[in-house]
């Protein structure tokens, strides 16, 4: 059982446009709305979106995927007295008359540590499925944000297995599969104005890379420099069950955690 969950009843896997889904999206919204206004959003952040549907095109063509791929449950958390709902949104479910047999979490990052709540989310989601299917596997599919190699050089990443696309037909894959993509295999995926939008993304991508390279040097010179200002990303938008902390955290917190660590300050999103 997840931590900080008792129990967890009603776990099924819902279309996009679920009511019950649309509803609770429709509050968290309006919650959001009241910590203020919104920034401008980033390029990087406007195309991630794109991104996800590109990775389902190239997916389809290759898997059978379902068009439900919304987590729904309801969880009874320690010390509540009553089930809460909670709505997990997965990038891609492959499977086969409704039944999931591999989940997918896209990243479009320059960012290992994205990578680290990639894996986290999955294994949430494989937990909260397993009170109902037999067997659900998942990977985390990088597209590379920026022009330069992303060196995946963190301990807590040495068990990741790098996959390719035609492992994507073997009956399951390791625990904690890797499956890179570059953008090129997704250009039949992209319009026009995705692309264009793709290449400033990529240009925002290699200047935050490049100046935490910088910031990285200065540490390592003895410089005393100011902690930088963690905020929530301008129009990112939650969903249920998101973590607000570390990779341990797993459903540690209500579903609506989230929304208060955010209008707090406490909580970030990335690609």
């Amino acid at each position: 059982m997840p931590d900080g969950v008792h129990k967890v009843r009603s776990v099924r896997l819902v279309r996009p446009d679920d009511p019950g889904y649309l509803s609770a999206m429709a509050e968290q919204a309006l919650a959001h709305r009241r910590f203020g206004p919104k920034e401008e959003q980033t390029a990087t952040y406007r195309v991630s979106g794109r991104i996800e549907l590109a990775v389902r095109g190239w997916l389809g063509e290759r898997v059978e995927l379902l068009e439900e791929r919304i987590l729904a449950a309801e969880v009874l958390f320690r010390d509540a007295r009553s089930y809460e709902p909670l709505f997990l949104e997965l990038d891609a479910v492959q499977g086969r008359d409704g039944v999931p047999g591999r989940i997918f979490e896209v990243k479009f990052t320059s960012n290992a540590a994205a990578l680290r709540r990639g894996f986290a989310q999955l294994a949430r989601a494989r937990r909260l499925l397993a009170s109902r299917y037999d067997r659900v596997d998942s990977a985390v599919v990088l597209v590379q944000a920026d022009r330069g190699p992303l060196v995946i050089d963190d301990p807590r990443l040495d068990d990741v297995v790098q996959v390719a696309a035609e492992d994507l037909a073997m009956a399951s894959l390791p625990p904690r599969a890797l499956l890179r993509l570059d953008a090129a295999e997704l250009a039949p995926f992209l319009e026009e104005d995705d692309v264009a939008l793709l290449l400033t993304a990529r240009d925002e991508s290699d200047a935050n890379v490049s100046a935490r390279l910088e910031r990285s040097a200065a540490i390592e010179r003895g410089e005393d420099l100011p902690s930088p200002e963690r905020r929530p990303r301008a129009g990112a938008t939650l969903t249920f069950g998101d973590e607000a902390g570390g990779d341990d955290d797993a459903l540690a917190d209500s579903p609506f955690a989230a929304l208060r660590a955010l209008g707090s300050g406490g909580a970030s999103s990335d690609a």
